[in-house]
């Protein structure tokens, strides 16, 4: 309790989260023996802690965390719910931590309306006693949201430091701060949608910062604080929980574009991350090994977790596009193509599908721009079909593929009708025999709705039709052809009409 006291915003969490753990029953083992407990729990994978009830350095768990954790605080729950209630343990670690601020109160107070410019844990608890004279001042707690980011981030941009080379870092940092505390209020009460839209402006902030801090974090003027920032980072995307994972992950990938990239450091990052089997922790391996060209190794993991790094990808791939890296692309893409397009095919509305499926295609259509090479394109549009059909038909007309331009109208079930009559027009000049099949299909069913317009229709089909035949010089097979069709529609009374109408006369 004095180690981990409850007025720190990350105790507050754990102890949270370990709450969570025990009352969802994710403790599968655990027990007391002698002066340790050792127990499993589920989380994402189960969790083996150990925790030495003398010697707190000792304890361990395999999520890697060198603390306590909340996989060992769900373990000492289970074991301490067995003789005593959870709430008189909560009761007195609050009244512990209510001492210790009653004691230090004046200090901290001090401390705490400033903050020291080479200190990025001073900054985070100015900014925190900020947020708690925020909270007191606004009148409702439905305005909340709003005033965080109308109000007291703003109030925070004012008290930043000037000092151009530190100020994005520690505007970084105080993103990120509204960022968790947005996720927090999250309950349900509010529409999912609403929450992450906020949430996204933040992100949009940290990616700006993080683009200003490029030239600091190279010159190292900035080493001591980055090193603390890299920690803070990393210990946000390994706790945070869906449905906000991809979030805060959007944060670690934009500090390790722009602020963490070198290689030293990735070397520390991947060490530090090698013992954690997470979702979070292996998409953090995944894009320091893509940041590294080590493209064998960050795809083992996108194999690894399949669906569940979906999307992530697109990040990955836009980057490859803008690098023309056409060897690279080609590496990723045989493996991400299949899971993006089990991903989108998997979605709940055709919006959704067609809206990701426009994304992704729009990124291999500037590749395929660029070098001109557009077999990832052609493949992408195949196995994205029926959502990809807008690009696939508009590629193979622009291309003069019309007799796939035509099979694909076929296969998607068009009537003729209603194709863009400028495109028949240009097929008919250049390629008319492509058009047979799309012209042979449409009489046939113009005839199976068996009425005088569709009869009509059809003997006007059968006069473009025989002009096609004609100008590829192939008379003998259309009368092959209309012979066969007038035999095998001679009951058809109306549609007999029409062709004499037609004068339509191969007897």
């Amino acid at each position: 309790m004095k180690t981990y006291p409850l007025s720190d915003e990350e105790n507050r969490q754990m102890l949270k989260q370990g709450l969570k753990l025990f009352r969802q029953g994710n403790v599968i083992n655990a027990y007391k023996e002698e002066a340790s407990i050792t127990g499993k729990v589920q989380d994402n994978g189960p969790k083996h802690v150990l925790i030495d009830l003398e010697i707190g350095d000792v304890s361990r768990c395999t999520c890697g965390l060198e603390k306590l954790c909340s996989h060992q605080l769900a373990a000492f729950l289970s074991v301490w719910s067995e003789s005593k209630t959870v709430a008189s343990l909560i009761d007195e670690w609050k009244l512990e931590t209510g001492n210790a601020n009653r004691t230090d109160m004046l200090l901290v107070k001090k401390n705490k309306e400033t903050y020291e410019e080479d200190s990025l844990s001073s900054w985070l608890a100015f900014v925190e006693n900020q947020h708690l004279h925020f909270q007191q001042s606004i009148p409702t707690k439905s305005t909340y949201l709003t005033g965080l980011t109308h109000a007291f981030f703003p109030k925070l941009k004012l008290k930043a430091p000037k000092k151009a080379e530190i100020r994005p870092l520690f505007l970084l940092h105080a993103s990120l701060f509204c960022m968790e505390k947005v996720i927090d209020s999250y309950d349900n009460t509010q529409p999912y949608q609403y929450i992450s839209d906020i949430v996204h402006r933040f992100v949009d902030i940290v990616e700006e910062e993080a683009k200003g801090l490029f030239h600091s974090a190279i010159a190292f003027q900035l080493d001591s604080l980055l090193k603390e920032s890299r920690q803070i980072i990393r210990t946000k995307l390994l706790n945070q929980k869906e449905p906000f994972v991809r979030e805060i992950f959007y944060v670690y990938q934009f500090v390790w574009n722009d602020v963490f990239q070198r290689r030293n450091w990735m070397t520390a990052e991947l060490k530090d991350l090698e013992n954690i089997n997470s979702l979070q922790g292996d998409l953090a391996k995944t894009h320091l090994f893509f940041l590294q060209k080590k493209d064998e190794q960050a795809i083992q993991l996108v194999k690894q977790h399949g669906s569940d790094f979906a999307p992530y990808l697109f990040h990955w791939i836009q980057t490859l596009v803008s690098a023309k890296a056409r060897h690279r692309l080609e590496s990723w893409l045989s493996v991400a193509l299949p899971i993006l397009s089990a991903y989108i095919h998997a979605e709940a509305t055709y919006d959704r599908k067609r809206q990701l499926t426009k994304h992704l295609l729009k990124l291999l259509t500037d590749f395929a721009l660029e070098t001109k090479h557009d077999a990832i394109y052609i493949e992408a549009m195949r196995v994205l079909m029926p959502y990809s059909y807008g690009e696939y038909e508009w590629y193979l007309f622009e291309t003069k593929n019309y007799r796939k331009w035509v099979e694909l109208q076929l296969w998607m079930g068009f009537e003729i009708n209603g194709l863009e009559s400028y495109k028949l027009k240009e097929i008919k000049k250049t390629a008319p025999f492509t058009l047979f099949p799309l012209y042979h299909t449409a009489i046939q069913k113009a005839l199976e709705n068996r009425n005088k317009a569709a009869y009509k229709e059809a003997a006007a089909l059968l006069k473009t039709l025989h002009s096609l035949y004609k100008k590829e010089k192939l008379e003998d097979v259309w009368i092959r052809y209309f012979q066969h069709l007038k035999e095998s529609t001679k009951r058809l009374r109306s549609f007999q009409e029409e062709l004499k109408k037609g004068r339509f006369s191969y007897d």
